[in-house]
């Protein structure tokens, strides 16, 4: 593994290796490794330590976040939930961009994506790996323009605009960002533009944070450059992974200020237009583009929106638009309360 991270022409990595996840002391301490002393079985029980190995998987991306990972996680006799989760804090932890779980007893299989989304879930193992190829190669390739994080004062979210503000309290009140992924992060993203910073600069929501906590923690400073491909981030934490799409939607729509994404399902007789999510990774350009080329333009309103399949929502709206509107808006479309997985 040491020798694929340092080849530069290394890509993808397909770790579906199974490593000894714990090593045992004293046998393994042993200088001369598997050529070591044989044990004696005339010598009577013995008392070994098992301790943690290192999770060689967790390395990759440390050291090369360009190599798209995929990872593999088995659960044992685990709820469809429990397995989702299980392998979400794997994929987090080792920062892989797709996971296959898999149990030995319920033999259920799924496809765990960053969106906190599942794909491919079945018993049938040959059918979830070729999903699994599938989406490997619609994804791999994808571009991420990586943004430089600068330590330094939060924006206080009282700051924001007041139909922003209405509007975010509206869903942070009714079940727009929900935790149940197990780790105390929620998933989604939110920004807004103010006429006190410079025209291509915003104010985004912060990454690996409860958004529920936005009023207490405040949001992050976000400067861009070059047609949207070099970012800056300041503030004690980066801005959300989605704030390369947001930079992309405002640039394009230079009349509207806010943007907010939950992960909320849509409700069947809404008219927002739905577009695929599953060839894309949230964060990638391709993600951001495929957002802007399907917003619906919902004119009487001031408000533009669109349903990712299986993510959630993405609605732009205007410091003209009237909060009531936002909210009416939203509860006709989506249903609160609820996440998408």
């Amino acid at each position: 593994m040491d020798e694929l991270i340092e080849d530069k022409t290394v890509g993808t990595i397909v770790m579906n290796v199974a490593l000894c996840d714990f090593k045992a002391l004293p046998i393994d301490e042993n200088e001369n490794g598997w050529h070591g002393k044989r044990l004696k079985t005339s010598e009577g029980d013995l008392t070994i330590t098992l301790t943690p190995t290192d999770k060689i998987i967790s390395k990759i991306r440390k050291a090369r976040p360009d190599i798209f990972l995929v990872g593999f996680k088995t659960t044992t006799n685990e709820t469809s939930n429990d397995q989702f989760l299980i392998a979400l804090k794997m994929m987090k932890s080792s920062k892989c961009n797709l996971v296959l779980a898999n149990d030995t007893v319920t033999r259920n299989n799924m496809i765990i994506t960053p969106e906190e989304t599942i794909y491919g879930e079945t018993v049938l193992r040959y059918s979830v790996i070729e999903e699994l190829c599938e989406m490997i190669e619609m994804r791999q390739s994808l571009t991420y323009h990586r943004g430089e994080f600068i330590v330094g004062k939060d924006i206080p979210f009282e700051n924001a605009p007041e139909n922003f503000k209405e509007v975010m309290g509206f869903l942070l009140d009714n079940g727009g960002y929900i935790e149940n992924n197990g780790n105390g992060f929620t998933p989604g993203h939110f920004c807004y533009r103010s006429d006190v910073f410079e025209s291509n600069d915003f104010i985004s929501s912060q990454r690996l944070v409860n958004h529920n906590d936005v009023r207490e923690n405040g949001m992050t400073y976000v400067t861009t450059a070059g047609m949207c491909k070099s970012f800056t981030y300041l503030g004690s934490k980066k801005a959300s992974v989605g704030a390369r799409s947001q930079a992309l939607l405002l640039s394009e729509n230079p009349e509207y200020d806010f943007i907010v994404h939950t992960h909320n399902p849509l409700k069947k007789d809404s008219l927002i237009p739905i577009t695929p999510q599953k060839p894309f990774q949230c964060g990638s350009i391709e993600c951001g583009v495929n957002t802007l080329n399907h917003l619906g333009d919902f004119n009487d309103r001031n408000i533009k929106a669109v349903f990712l399949e299986k993510h959630g929502i993405n609605m732009l709206f205007k410091k003209t638009t009237k909060s009531e509107d936002v909210i009416e808006f939203l509860k006709n479309n989506i249903e609160l309360g609820v996440k998408i997985r």
